[in-house]
């Protein structure tokens, strides 16, 4: 592998981004602002936050800016990335080159925001005056750099994952998403009161520095939370571990597996894109739930409430999942021709339900089995209905994702938008008549939402079953039913497609007598 100093797409960003001119006058800006701010600190806090406490100040002020700089600025300079230059139509030319795919992301990664990369670095001084004169030690300073990198990269690589997937006219739908997941991770990844993990990605960084305010070495005495913040600690598995650590894990592994999905799709055609293959959906879906079951807060609700939230949570991963792994026409027909006219198989005609059926079971199972080592002994606990609703999310999750499978196989110009344009129509048409039928006012009807909403996950328990088991019954079967139509609709499109692709294979070549 090139070493990134040496990488041709590092050194065309560095060299388009950082011209001399440009760099001398963000230098000035950069140093006339933390001279001013340091300066109006200095002389309007000293007396408020004592002799010290301006300097902490003005050291978390730094931080802020250059998390904001770096996470938000360098975010959307990766989305801006590969989508202009699918704009100028000058990305096909870097897909062709000799840089492996591994090379070109690295390039990227580090070449397009490498200008708040500078921004960053033109404000460390003031940073370190601050840290130096708040008295902050060194293991507080480079942990805070250590989060603001890690989380900043792991930012970058969902950017550059963005806008890959970016198609026209999404741009400013897709710097939206960025800035709408930078702010979730800034708060966690869901409330206290469910989860015992404390915020993840870069803007932990100027908020590590709240609690990691040290008095003057004068005194041994132990750490003094000027703010009144206490140390944040996380629970994993029931044992109470640091945030820091916690923290740089996650991004980590979250870095790596939007770098997986990088580097398989970034010289391959837009028309062949496939985000993950099945097993490594199925493992960042697992992984996903690790990181709900690790540090869920299993007391805090009921067993039948925390099943329902977790499962919630557990159709956003599995949705993504079905969509990132249907085939459209054009990933089908050239499946086949690999196949070199071997056919079909069962699992193309069935495709995606096996995988979605192992994925959203393996799921269910893992939140059972969470809520019955997690959940008070004392509280009334039904294992064979907390099975009953895990099938019924089985059930509901693969006959959808089946139908826009089906749907995106369908000719046509955006078939699958309008698979989910039809779904929501659906859905929307369904909660409207929930309220005039009485379906949730009146005990004997509530089963009947079962045939066309996921309500069993949030409903289903022994005293709604006892009103009417055959119609919970029959809506679980219906929902199968519904599946294997989905099913014998798609064999028609696969059968074109396949012998399409049959056709165009080359005739063998005629035995040499």
């Amino acid at each position: 592998m090139i070493a990134l100093w040496s990488n041709p797409e590092f050194i065309r960003n560095v060299r388009a981004q950082l011209r001399p001119g440009r760099v001398a006058a963000i230098a000035c800006i950069c140093a006339v602002i933390s001279i001013a701010t340091g300066f109006a600190m200095s002389h309007q806090f000293r007396s408020a936050t004592g002799p010290y406490g301006w300097g902490s100040e003005l050291f978390q002020i730094a931080v802020w800016a250059q998390a904001l700089v770096l996470a938000a600025g360098g975010g959307i300079a990766c989305i801006n990335s590969i989508y202009r230059e699918k704009e100028q139509n000058t990305f096909d030319y870097q897909r062709v080159t000799q840089l492996t795919p591994l090379e070109l992301t690295m390039g990227k990664l580090f070449g397009a925001p490498v200008f708040t990369y500078f921004v960053c670095l033109c404000l460390m001084p003031v940073a370190i005056f601050g840290a130096v004169m708040g008295k902050q030690r060194v293991s507080t300073l480079l942990l805070v750099y250590l989060v603001l990198f890690v989380g900043s990269v792991t930012i970058h690589a969902l950017a550059l994952l963005i806008s890959l997937l970016t198609v026209r006219g999404s741009h400013t739908l897709a710097i939206l998403l960025l800035l709408v997941l930078l702010w979730a991770t800034s708060i966690g990844i869901g409330s206290p009161r469910y989860f015992q993990l404390g915020p993840c990605g870069p803007f932990y960084a100027p908020q590590f520095t709240e609690w990691a305010r040290w008095e003057p070495a004068r005194s041994t005495e132990a750490r003094v939370v000027q703010s009144g913040v206490s140390e944040p600690m996380d629970v994993f598995f029931g044992q109470r571990v640091h945030h820091i650590p916690v923290l740089v894990a996650i991004d980590l592994m979250f870095a790596g597996w939007f770098l997986l999905a990088l580097v398989r799709n970034i010289k391959r055609d837009p028309n062949y894109y496939e985000i993950y293959s099945p097993l490594q959906a199925l493992g960042f879906a697992m992984f996903a739930n690790l990181l709900f079951v690790a540090f869920f807060r299993w007391q805090s609700e009921t067993p039948i409430d925390s099943q329902s939230l977790l499962l919630t949570l557990n159709m956003v991963v599995f949705f993504c999942v079905g969509l990132a792994t249907l085939r459209n026409r054009e990933r089908l027909r050239r499946i086949l021709r690999a196949r070199e006219g071997m056919g079909t198989s069962l699992l193309d005609i069935t495709w995606p339900a096996p995988l979605l059926i192992v994925g959203t079971l393996a799921a269910g199972l893992i939140v059972v089995l969470g809520i019955e080592n997690g959940r008070d002994p004392s509280v009334e606990w039904n294992g064979n209905f907390a099975l009953l609703r895990s099938l019924f999310f089985v059930a509901w999750i693969v006959r959808d994702v089946q139908y826009l499978q089906w749907m995106s196989l369908r000719r046509g110009k955006h078939s699958l938008a309008t698979g989910m344009l039809f779904l929501g129509i659906f859905y929307l048409c369904v909660l409207i008549l929930m309220a005039p039928l009485g379906i949730y006012t009146r005990p004997e009807r509530t089963a009947f939402s079962a045939f066309f909403l996921p309500s069993p996950v949030y409903l289903l328990d022994h005293g709604a079953w006892v009103i009417r088991p055959a119609i919970w019954a029959a809506a679980f079967v219906a929902q199968w039913f519904m599946i294997a139509g989905f099913i014998w609709l798609q064999q028609k499109p696969i059968a074109e497609l396949s012998s399409s692709a049959s056709s165009s294979l080359p005739d063998p070549a005629p035995a040499r007598t």
